[in-house]
C-alpha cells in the first residue's frame, strides 16, 4: 500500500501486524480443514490519521462463503436512539440504506413513518431476505452510475444510511461521490462505524478483523467527513458492538478541528506495545490455569473471538468454545480449529473452570447470568474485549490464581 485510501496521502507508518490470520467469518467443517491464512498488516496515516489494513483481501474472495445474515440475528438496542436523531436533523421522511444487508434498520425505519424507503445491497441472500419483508433492494454495489440512475428513477433522498460501511470500503472518496449524487441538498448523511479508540488505548486488537479495512474513532469520522463537505451537527457513542459511533452530517463547513492530530497519533502508536503486552499476560494466566487444573472454555466463536484467539496464538489453551448461533455450532473455529459447541456443553463440566468471554459488551450481563445457570462445576468469568476494562479483568483472574496456590 502506497497511499492513504482516504486523503491519498503517501506519509505512512506502521501502526500494528497482526500476523497472518484466517477469514474471521469461515468456520471450519473439519477440525484438519485446510484454509488460507491472509497478511493483516495496518498502516497509519500521518496526515489524517486513519488506520488501514494495508493489503485488503479481494472482496471476491473475502464474501465468498459470506452466507449469514448477520444484523438480523444480532440485537441491536440502540436503534430507536438513532431513529430519534435521525427524526430531529432530517428535513423530511424519504431514506435510502447503503448496505441495507437483510434490511432490519428498513423495517424499523417503516416502522418509525419514514418513507419512501430503498436500499442497496451487493449480497444477494441478505437482498432476498430483505424483499421477503416486503422492502425494495436494489441488488448492486453502489457506483456513480447506478446513483445517478437512482436519483433519474425516484429523486435525490432526505437521508442516506450508511451503517456499517465505511469500515470496508476500499475507495472512500469514490464512495462520496456517490453520495454526493444521491444526497438531496439539505439532506442529512446518517453514519455508524466501529469505534476503535478504546481497544487503541487499552491494547485490545479484538476491534480488528480482515473486513474491516478502515478503523475510525470520533475525531478521524469528522475529521473525514469534513474532507468531503459535511459538517457533523449530531454525534453519539453507543454500547454496541465493542463501541459503535453514530453521528448525523449535512454538506457545509465544520466548525473548528475535530482532530488534534499529534495527540491521536500518539495514541495509536503505542498500540501494538500495548497489544503485545496484554496478549503475554493473557496467555501467562490461561497457562498457570491449566496448570492448576482448571478447564478454559471460550463463550462466543465471532470475528473479535477469532482475532483473539489467532492474535493471542491462544491454541492448545481453550478446550472449547461455546456459541448461540446455531450456524456455528457444530464447526471449528477459523485458524485455530477450536470447536464450537452449544451452550447447553457447560452443564457437563465436572472441574472448575473459566470462562473467557468473547461477547459484546452490551450482552455479558445476560451471558454471565446463563453461565452461572449452567454451569455445575465452579465458573469464573472473566472478559477479554473492550470497552471493559480488560487489565483489570486480567487481575482478578491472576488473584485467584494465587489464592489457589497459596499454601
Amino acid at each position: 500500500m502506497k497511499t492513504c485510501r482516504l486523503c491519498s496521502s503517501k506519509n505512512l507508518t506502521d501502526a500494528i501486524d497482526l500476523g497472518a490470520m484466517p477469514i474471521a467469518h469461515r468456520m471450519r467443517k473439519r477440525q484438519d480443514e485446510a484454509e488460507q491464512h491472509y497478511p493483516q498488516r495496518y498502516v497509519l496515516c500521518r496526515d489524517c490519521g486513519l488506520m488501514q489494513i494495508a493489503d485488503p483481501i479481494d472482496p471476491e474472495e473475502l464474501y465468498r462463503e459470506f452466507n449469514f445474515c448477520f444484523s438480523g440475528w444480532k440485537p441491536q438496542p440502540h436503534i430507536a436512539a438513532e431513529f430519534a436523531m435521525i427524526s430531529r436533523t432530517s428535513p423530511g421522511k424519504s431514506m435510502l440504506e447503503i448496505g441495507s444487508n437483510d434490511g432490519l434498520f428498513l423495517i424499523e425505519a417503516r416502522k418509525s413513518g419514514f418513507g419512501p424507503l430503498l436500499g442497496i445491497e451487493p449480497n444477494r441472500l441478505a437482498t432476498e431476505q430483505a424483499r421477503s419483508g416486503g422492502l425494495s433492494i436494489v441488488n448492486e454495489m453502489l457506483t456513480p452510475a447506478l446513483a445517478a440512475d437512482l436519483v433519474a428513477k425516484h429523486g435525490r433522498f432526505d437521508t442516506v444510511v450508511v451503517r456499517q460501511v465505511l469500515e470496508h470500503l476500499l475507495d472512500i472518496p469514490g464512495f462520496f461521490t456517490c453520495v454526493d449524487l444521491l444526497l438531496a441538498p439539505q439532506g442529512i448523511l446518517f453514519v455508524d462505524v466501529p469505534d476503535v479508540e478504546q481497544g487503541m488505548r487499552s491494547g485490545d486488537a479484538t476491534m480488528l478483523w480482515e473486513e474491516h479495512v478502515n478503523s475510525f474513532t470520533t475525531p478521524v469520522l469528522e475529521s473525514a467527513l469534513a474532507r468531503f463537505g459535511f459538517a457533523v451537527v449530531e454525534s453519539e457513542r453507543y454500547n454496541f458492538s465493542g463501541g459503535t459511533i453514530a453521528v448525523a452530517a449535512r454538506r457545509g463547513a465544520a466548525r473548528g478541528t475535530p482532530l488534534d492530530l499529534e495527540k491521536h497519533l500518539a495514541v495509536a502508536g503505542k498500540f501494538a506495545e500495548r497489544v503485545e503486552g496484554y496478549q503475554k499476560r493473557l496467555k501467562s494466566v490461561l497457562s498457570r490455569a491449566r496448570d492448576a487444573g482448571f478447564g478454559i472454555v471460550l463463550y462466543g466463536a465471532g470475528n473479535r473471538a477469532c482475532t483473539l484467539t489467532n492474535s493471542g496464538d491462544l491454541k492448545g489453551l481453550i478446550d472449547y468454545a461455546v456459541d448461540d448461533q446455531l450456524e456455528r455450532q457444530g464447526l471449528f473455529m477459523p485458524g485455530t480449529g477450536i470447536p464450537v459447541r452449544p451452550s447447553a456443553e457447560l452443564a457437563q463440566e465436572s472441574r472448575p473452570f473459566l470462562c473467557l468471554l468473547a461477547v459484546n459488551n452490551e450482552h455479558e450481563t445476560k451471558v454471565t447470568a446463563k453461565v452461572r445457570e449452567l454451569a455445575r462445576a465452579p465458573a469464573h468469568i472473566f472478559t477479554g474485549l473492550s470497552p471493559a476494562d480488560i487489565h483489570a479483568e486480567l487481575d482478578r483472574v491472576s488473584a485467584l490464581l494465587d489464592r489457589e496456590n497459596a499454601p
